[in-house]
């Protein structure tokens, strides 16, 4: 390690790291992989809990990060670039449904709204929260749950069960699958009532240059004014935006996409 580094602080970077690839480790299985004494690892464990990186779970005593973490890189995809490029998008999108339009991004298992261009009729939604909300519940997370390879999907999903936030939110691994694979087929997710009771919404994927799904573009409402005809009617405009903001990130058609058309 060059000398002008500071080795605590590429070990703390490293326990951050390992951390994103797993669910929980406890400070055994850390001190063996980073070969370091349990005494310095835990030291370095209470630092990053103290300023809110991460948590020690009291059922399992292992440590697993927290939402601090997504939340500075949510702040930090809006300086680079993210919420520029799609902020006069939104702003049509937002415009032309006349309802509120919301750009979401995948943090684990949770999706964050980094950006939110509201309607004549401003509504709250849950993925507001800091932290976000569960990706299945909503249209923003469906859109990007959809993206990932299977193997990924698992990973991020975990082994728990789906909690159900509403009455309709999907709460069984086979739902959610065969959600996806609609998803995928038709180009756009539909959230009903799923994630906050009361609110819809209809979302479609945004690419990067690679054709990675890395974003996703909503518009939601309260359900009296999204009723299926007009959720069906607002799913093309909210293609065309995210498709105009993939456009922007570098995306080009015949690029080979996760499954946007």
């Amino acid at each position: 390690m060059p000398r002008s580094l500071s080795p605590a602080v590429v070990t703390a970077l490293s326990i951050l790291e390992l951390l994103g690839a797993s669910q929980e480790l406890g400070v055994t299985e850390l001190a063996r992989t980073l070969g370091m004494a349990k005494s310095s690892v835990h030291r370095l464990l209470h630092t990053l809990a103290h300023k809110g990186y991460i948590e020690k779970n009291p059922q399992t005593g292992r440590y697993r990060l927290t939402y601090q973490l997504f939340a500075v890189a949510a702040a930090a995809a809006g300086r680079y670039g993210l919420k520029e490029v799609a902020a006069p998008v939104m702003e049509r999108l937002a415009a032309e449904a006349g309802e509120s339009a919301n750009l979401g991004v995948l943090e684990a298992d949770r999706v964050l709204n980094i950006h939110k261009v509201q309607g004549p009729h401003p509504i709250r939604l849950h993925i507001d929260a800091p932290g976000g909300v569960a990706a299945y519940a909503t249209g923003l997370g469906k859109v990007l749950l959809a993206g990932l390879a299977s193997e990924e999907l698992e990973r991020r999903l975990g082994g728990g069960r789906l909690a159900r936030l509403t009455p309709t939110t999907i709460t069984t691994r086979r739902a959610l699958l065969v959600e996806l694979r609609r998803v995928r087929t038709q180009g756009y997710a539909v959230d009903n009532e799923e994630c906050s009771a009361g609110v819809r919404a209809v979302a479609a994927p945004v690419c990067d240059r690679s054709g990675s799904v890395v974003a996703a573009v909503s518009v939601a409402g309260p359900t009296h004014r999204l009723t299926d005809a007009r959720l069906k009617a607002l799913a093309p405009a909210a293609r065309a935006a995210a498709a105009e903001i993939s456009r922007r990130l570098g995306y080009a058609p015949g690029v080979d996409a996760s499954y946007p058309t």
